[in-house]
């Protein structure tokens, strides 16, 4: 009776494939996981060390009733910044809810669908294509959102004492009324005595021209400022930080 010859498609443990090369494969439960977990400690590690000796100083105190405090997301965050800018109203439960749990949903659900064992880009098109989209869109969400904060800048002269002093001048005659400066002034308005360390001068200049981008309700009117006068009033409170 003659043996039987024909292939057979399980290979036992320590064979040399067919190719003639050593399989080197590894499964990925423990193999790959331990020098994940490993990494990711290292990492971790790393960052507790630099949180440690390289402290980064945190703001002022947040003040709920601060209206002029325009808050930034770190640079990574910029592409995800500028995406909610474009669900509004209504549609804010879109791109703070729906949209992340679609795109969490689809990356868990990748290995399942997308089964293929090739590893060359070229031969995974769909995979290397959504990827690639992925990729191009944070990139290009980040640059709008900060070329559209560039835009916004303005060209500011330089601090000197005159500025500060004839920012104080102003700020007595047109603002105290309402605002109050180190537990002086008026009760009307959100106090100034650390404005500095909350907001830019960019932004304090802003407000001074068109006060109805702190609140559509604000009472504050526009005051009868020269661009001299503007300078220095933003000058005078850009310094009140502490």
């Amino acid at each position: 009776m003659r043996p039987n010859t024909s292939p057979s498609h399980e290979r036992p443990a320590g064979a040399v494939p067919p190719s003639g090369h050593a399989d080197t494969r590894a499964p990925f439960y423990p193999n790959h996981l331990f020098v994940e977990g490993v990494v990711a400690l290292l990492v971790f590690a790393l960052l507790v060390i630099l949180a440690c000796f390289w402290q980064v100083p945190p703001e002022e105190m947040a003040d709920p009733s601060d209206s002029a405090y325009v808050p930034r997301p770190e640079w990574y965050f910029l592409f995800y910044f500028q995406l909610l800018k474009y669900f509004e109203g209504p549609l804010i439960l879109v791109g703070t809810f729906v949209l992340p749990l679609l795109i969490f949903a689809a990356l868990f659900l990748l290995p399942f669908i997308d089964r293929s064992e090739e590893t060359r880009p070229s031969k995974r098109p769909w995979a290397m294509g959504l990827g690639l989209a992925g990729l191009l869109a944070v990139a290009g969400l980040t640059v709008v959102s900060v070329v559209q904060d560039a835009e916004h800048r303005m060209d500011l002269p330089p601090i000197t004492e005159e500025h500060l002093a004839a920012g104080e001048d102003l700020f007595a005659r047109f603002c105290v009324l309402c605002h109050s400066m180190n537990g002086k002034g008026g009760f009307m308005a959100p106090d100034l005595s650390q404005i500095g360390a909350r907001v830019n001068r960019v932004y304090i200049e802003r407000v001074i021209l068109t006060p109805q981008i702190v609140s559509q309700t604000t009472i504050m009117s526009q005051i009868p400022l020269s661009d001299d006068e503007r300078h220095d009033v933003s000058a005078y409170l850009a310094r009140k930080k502490k």
